[in-house]
């Protein structure tokens, strides 16, 4: 007969699986502290990227202006400019990241917990089901050649 909690508990573990528990599964093998870290590592590498490439665009686009005024400019505060608006927006861009990642973290550990409690109950269903009918001795028939 069918019994209908487990299946329900099944289905409701293989829709974890399927839609929302592949990334979240993949999180939860992750340390906190490692997990964040290894965003942050991430987010800081493609914030330089972005950076060094959005201040090309701004090179290009006012070409005519620092050919013009390459001679008359303070090459040092310009520069200590760029690095200040690099070091800000790295800073403003690697604190809100911590903060998705603590969330997102969070977020799978608690939806995987649920999800191994699902487990642990369809796993409770196996084993009363097992003690209800009483152990099952599988044999094997084996074929037996004209010797014996």
């Amino acid at each position: 007969m069918i019994n209908e909690e487990k299946v329900i508990l099944m289905t409701r573990a293989a829709l974890f699986e399927e839609k929302t528990g592949k990334e979240k599964l993949k999180i939860s093998r992750y340390f906190r502290h490692d997990y964040i870290s290894l965003q942050v590592l991430y987010g800081w590498f493609f914030m330089t990227v972005s950076f060094a490439l959005l201040l090309v665009l701004f090179g290009a686009c006012h070409m005519e202006y620092l050919l013009d005024n390459l001679h008359k400019m303070d090459l040092k505060s310009f520069g200590m400019t760029v690095l200040l608006l690099y070091v800000l927006a790295v800073a403003v861009y690697l604190s809100i990241l911590y903060g998705v990642c603590s969330y997102r973290y969070h977020v799978a550990k608690k939806s995987v917990g649920a999800y191994a409690q699902t487990l642990r109950k369809i796993s409770d269903i196996y084993v009363r089901e097992r003690k209800r009918t009483g152990p099952v001795i599988v044999t094997e028939e084996k074929e037996h050649d004209s010797f014996t």
